[in-house]
């Protein structure tokens, strides 16, 4: 059986850029976004080699990513970054207020954000502390697909693997709120 040729230590942006994640364990996979994200490395990974990586892995793999310990840092990284994603198309003076859910976190339940939009500005915050507009409800592989716009939200929902409440015409209109990276 021949040796792995994965370097011990792997940059996330050289993952995205040049290495076949299929070619990766799930626990190489884990390690590097671990590696990655350990001291707050997540500013340092460009968002669009993210969406790569999330493109061309398998989803087992993202499966594996979403049910290991490094699951949060992975959507604190998304949702501390989701501010300067945010284009202010659609904006308004009144508080736009969004819950996501990604469920299926390790130990069951959800990990839940709250997005408030105004003025041209995206605040998030671990704490759901106002009324939403909307809640979006989705498994951790597809949350990863979204925002790196690899899956259209609405054919998620149409195949009831997002869930939405609240506003559905305002949920529909999120996507262009944001200027999502694209592999």
């Amino acid at each position: 059986m021949p040796e792995s040729t994965v370097p011990e230590k792997i940059d996330v942006n050289e993952l995205g850029r040049s290495v076949d994640p299929k070619s990766l364990s799930e626990e190489e996979l884990v390690g590097a976004l671990r590696d990655g994200l350990a001291g707050g490395g997540a500013k340092d990974i460009d968002p669009s080699l993210f969406a790569r990586l999330v493109k061309s892995t398998g989803k087992g793999q993202l499966e594996a990513v979403m049910s290991s310990e490094v699951r949060r840092p992975v959507l604190d990284a998304i949702f501390g970054r989701m501010a300067e994603f945010y284009s202010s198309k659609g904006s308004s003076a009144k508080r736009q207020v969004v819950h996501w859910h990604v469920t299926g976190a390790p130990g069951g339940g959800d990990d839940s954000y709250q997005t408030a939009m105004q003025h041209g500005t995206c605040e998030v915050s671990e704490e759901l502390a106002e009324e939403p507009r909307t809640e979006l409800s989705m498994d951790g592989v597809q949350f990863l697909k979204v925002v790196t716009n690899n899956a259209s939200p609405i054919t998620l929902f149409m195949t009831r693997k997002l869930k939405v409440s609240g506003d559905v015409g305002f949920a529909t209109a999120l996507q262009k709120m944001f200027t999502i990276p694209s592999a």
